[in-house]
C-alpha cells in the first residue's frame, strides 16, 4: 500500500512538472488564448485517461477478484462496438 501511494505521488509530481512546463512553453510561445483552447480541448481526455489508468492499476485485489467485477469486465469485453 505504501509503495502504491509513493508511486502515485511520484507520478503525480512528475506529471505536474511536465504538464506545467509544456503548457507554460505553449503559453509563452503561442499566446494565452491558444493555451486555454488546448487545455479545454484535451483536459477531459487526459484526466479521464489518468483516472482510468490509476483505477486499473491501483484497484484492490479483492475487488478485482469479485464476481461482479468479472461480469462487468466481460460485458465490456463482449461489446459489439
Amino acid at each position: 500500500m505504501v509503495l502504491r501511494l509513493a508511486a502515485f505521488i511520484f507520478t503525480a509530481l512528475a506529471a505536474f512538472v511536465v504538464l506545467s512546463a509544456s503548457f507554460g512553453l505553449v503559453c509563452v510561445g503561442l499566446g494565452h488564448d491558444t493555451l486555454e483552447m488546448m487545455y479545454g480541448g484535451t483536459a477531459v481526455y487526459l484526466l479521464t485517461l489518468a483516472a482510468a489508468v490509476e483505477g486499473a492499476w491501483l484497484l484492490p485485489d479483492e475487488i478485482r477478484g469479485s464476481s461482479l467485477f468479472t461480469r462487468l469486465t466481460q460485458r465490456f469485453g463482449s461489446s459489439p462496438d
